[in-house]
């Protein structure tokens, strides 16, 4: 099912809720984290809710997994199709695995390759698309179309954003006085889930997303009021490239309170202070809340605030090559 304008305000609590019942027999909530660190760093409490510590590495097979499990038993049997830079398409090929059901999920060929290969562990069929993550997009929703097999969008699907906003629910029952949620900003599925969540909470809590200034469309979408696109450029953050869309978008511009950007520098030094001070190991995209934090983004945002680190899918050798080449951050 698609999340419209008018669907996407009716994805609540009640449906984030049975989401998480739905969820809870395959995953354990992810623990919140106090950092000592980056408290001390911005005066404020600052807590991770460490989504890298989540089976597959990411937030991603929440959503994938809660989609699966509303499918009927005939969709299921006959399978799922996926487009994905990598952590979503980890996310379907692990729910798929644990429900039996048949997966195929397309990538850029460019995708990383720790993603890739696990994918192809967990059983699903890998295809490569040239080009970008919309390219890959492209294709897997005409082959779903014509197979007859339901199409899992990582944003725009309506059980998809209740899985992922399952991480709100989450820091909501561990953490009753929160100023502040930043959450990693790509397609918007899981920021956009985290927002609507707060909203229909009633609490004060403000939700801020972050992109890096190589994965800018949101950020950019955002500003300008309308959907803007943007050239592809080389990033740390490939979970957070490619455009904005409009059900993404429009979801966004009413939970989110900002977005704002980081530079790729900052993001390759928050990966190696958060190795370093924190015993974590963190994807680009999963850092860029941080980064925000570490640059001074967001001002005097109120505490506590917490940070999702939503994923830890970083090549070895990207993730070597970030260690090796400063320590200025430890």
């Amino acid at each position: 099912m698609k999340v419209t304008h008018e669907l996407a305000d009716r994805i609540g609590r009640s449906e984030i809720e049975a989401a998480a019942d739905r969820i809870a027999p395959y995953l354990r909530p992810t623990p919140l984290e106090h950092s000592v660190a980056l408290s001390a760093r911005v005066g404020r409490e600052v807590f991770f809710k460490p989504e890298c510590l989540q089976r597959t590495g990411s937030f991603k097979l929440r959503g994938a997994l809660n989609a699966i499990l509303t499918l009927g038993e005939g969709e299921r049997r006959r399978g799922v199709v996926a487009a994905s830079a990598g952590n979503h398409g980890l996310g379907v090929a692990f729910a798929a695995r644990l429900v039996r059901t048949p997966a195929t999920v397309f990538l850029p060929e460019n995708a990383p390759t720790v993603k890739r290969e696990r994918i192809r562990t967990l059983g699903a069929e890998v295809r490569s698309v040239p080009g970008t993550f919309d390219d890959a997009d492209r294709v897997a929703r005409d082959f779903a179309l014509r197979a007859e097999l339901s199409y899992l969008h990582p944003t725009s699907d309506s059980a998809v954003i209740a899985g992922q906003a399952t991480v709100g629910l989450e820091i909501s029952r561990e953490l009753s006085t929160l100023g502040t949620i930043v959450v990693p900003v790509g397609g918007g599925g899981l920021a956009g889930g985290i927002g609507l969540y707060a909203r229909d909470t009633g609490t004060n809590t403000r939700v801020i997303g972050a992109q890096s200034e190589a994965t800018p469309a949101m950020h950019a979408s955002f500003g300008a009021g309308e959907l803007v696109s943007t050239a592809p450029q080389p990033t740390l953050c490939d979970g957070l490239a490619g455009d904005a869309d409009a059900i993404g978008f429009a979801l966004l511009r009413r939970v989110l309170d900002d977005i704002v950007l980081v530079s790729e520098a900052s993001v390759a030094a928050t990966i190696r202070a958060l190795y370093f001070e924190e015993g974590l190991v963190v994807e680009g995209a999963g850092a860029v809340g941080v980064a925000a934090l570490r640059e001074g983004r967001l001002g005097e945002a109120a505490g506590p605030i917490v940070v999702v680190l939503s994923g830890a899918n970083i090549d070895a050798a990207v993730l070597a090559r970030i260690l090796e080449s400063s320590t200025e951050s430890r």
